[in-house]
């Protein structure tokens, strides 16, 4: 169980994550196809959370038991 603490200090760092992952991959413009970005954008994102989530959970701040 999280406490509401905890779950919007996730929130809200996932929020300032996912905004930086979308302006990197949108400024570096890897190819001419805004489906193939968004693509590319939605992959990162994936792989970024993925090890943001295993990160949080070796985090003991505000969980119970």
């Amino acid at each position: 169980m999280e406490s509401k603490k905890r779950t919007l200090a996730k929130t809200i760092l996932w929020r300032l994550i996912a905004i930086a992952n979308s302006f990197i991959v949108l400024l570096a413009t890897l190819t001419d196809s805004p489906l193939k970005n968004a693509l590319i954008m939605n992959a990162t994102g994936f792989m970024v959370y993925f090890i943001y989530e295993r990160v949080w959970n070796k985090i003991s701040w505000g969980t119970t038991k």
